[in-house]
């Protein structure tokens, strides 16, 4: 048993980083838009311990929660991250820019993260809670739609056209 413990204490040991001690608030909790419409999540992120957080990188990102919906976060979002560093107790609001590319029903959600070349891969990282997106599609045009605007439109620059011709005409049999 000795030998044992003697062997095993030679072994390296994991050094695992400091809990982050953060809080990740995210609003609104739900968004309602249409397929193109651009819309602002915010989150706060608030230093919880009695240490400097060091470098930290925020980073917004997309799902969705219908599952059959691909969905390439950079689409919907050309800045997705948002590097920071906050002394104990301070915090700081982050707005995201959002295009909705898809319809659907989405979550967005910040991931919060140690930064920088210090960072082994054991560390901790913090979560907002969902922001829960509602994308409806735009109406268009179908083709059943758009038949009467075809014969209408023509049928109605016809009608305009030949009335101008008419009074054109009466006043020139008319005058004479």
């Amino acid at each position: 048993m000795v030998l044992l413990a003697g062997v095993l204490s030679g072994l390296p040991t994991l050094a695992f980083a400091d809990p982050l001690n953060l809080s990740v608030m995210a609003e609104p909790p739900t968004v309602s838009t249409v397929l193109g419409g651009r819309f602002v999540i915010t989150t706060v992120v608030k230093n919880t311990g009695t240490a400097p957080t060091g470098q930290i990188l925020a980073h917004l990102n997309v799902a969705s929660i219908e599952g059959d919906v691909y969905v390439d976060p950079e689409d919907w979002s050309s800045n997705r991250s948002q590097q920071l560093s906050l002394k104990p107790g301070e915090s700081r609001k982050l707005s995201w820019e959002i295009q909705a590319v898809n319809s659907g029903r989405f979550a967005a959600y910040v991931v919060v993260v140690p930064f920088g070349s210090s960072v082994n891969g054991n560390e901790d990282l913090r979560v907002s809670e969902l922001v829960r997106v509602e994308v409806a599609q735009r109406s268009t045009l179908t083709a059943g739609g758009a038949l009467p605007v075809v014969v209408a439109v023509p049928l109605l620059i016809g009608v305009a056209a030949f009335a101008a011709l008419f009074r054109v005409r009466r006043r020139r049999a008319a005058g004479a």
